[in-house]
């Protein structure tokens, strides 16, 4: 049976690949406990300063800049599991009539400006009212429940 040439190397191999193999189990297999302490940790400057771009509509103008707020957001969730993906945000809007909220949908990376007649896709849409009245800078849509985020990254977790 032939050796390796290099000794360790097929022990690294194998080390990565059961590194790989545990952080893809651990990332789709939170409990129900550890998903709600997760959701309800305090978010990190550098989200909350990503949002705050887009609430003062820098994001919109350019796509890079657009784009690194979604990628500072997706790095912010990277340990959560892939079932309990954030679906979107809503946050009030400040352009004024006819407008009342914003979103960001993450399926499809996009921005949009809400009338306020309008309505929104429905696991949005149950974010709009805590969104205008509940006094948060914005609300995480998650498939199974909203986390209501204040300006200084505490958060609720609503279900």
């Amino acid at each position: 049976m032939p050796r390796p040439l290099v000794l360790g190397r097929e022990k690294q191999e194998n080390k990565l690949e059961l590194n790989i193999q545990q952080s893809s189990a651990t990332k789709t297999s939170m409990n129900p406990m550890e998903l709600e302490k997760r959701l309800r940790s305090k978010r990190s400057n550098e989200y909350m300063e990503a949002i705050r771009k887009l609430d003062i509509g820098g994001c919109e103008q350019c796509k890079k800049q657009f784009e690194d707020c979604v990628e500072a957001i997706k790095n912010e969730f990277k340990d959560i599991p892939e079932i309990s993906l954030l679906v979107g945000l809503v946050s009030k809007c400040y352009l004024g009539e006819p407008y009342d909220v914003h979103t960001i949908d993450m399926e499809g990376r996009i921005l949009v400006h809400y009338k306020i007649s309008e309505s929104m896709p429905m696991l949005l849409e149950k974010a709009r009212g805590l969104a205008l009245h509940g006094g948060y800078q914005y609300i995480e849509v998650y498939t199974d429940c909203l986390c209501a985020v204040k300006s200084d990254g505490s958060v609720s977790v609503i279900k």
